[in-house]
């Protein structure tokens, strides 16, 4: 079993804007981790950092 590189995983998309609050969120461009807010046209990615977790 082969361990990907930290972030390069999918994650569940965005919920809400961070910037605005809505929820009218569609993929934006061709980056699977862009998005575009349709209440404030805002485009925006989320990155996961870590976890809390430390080892």
């Amino acid at each position: 079993m082969s361990e990907d590189a930290p972030g390069s995983g999918r994650q569940l998309p965005p919920f809400h804007c961070p910037y605005c609050g809505d929820e009218d969120l569609t993929p934006h461009g061709d980056s699977p981790d862009a998005w575009r807010c349709g209440a404030c046209l805002r485009a925006f990615t989320v990155r996961l950092i870590a976890t809390g977790v430390t080892q």
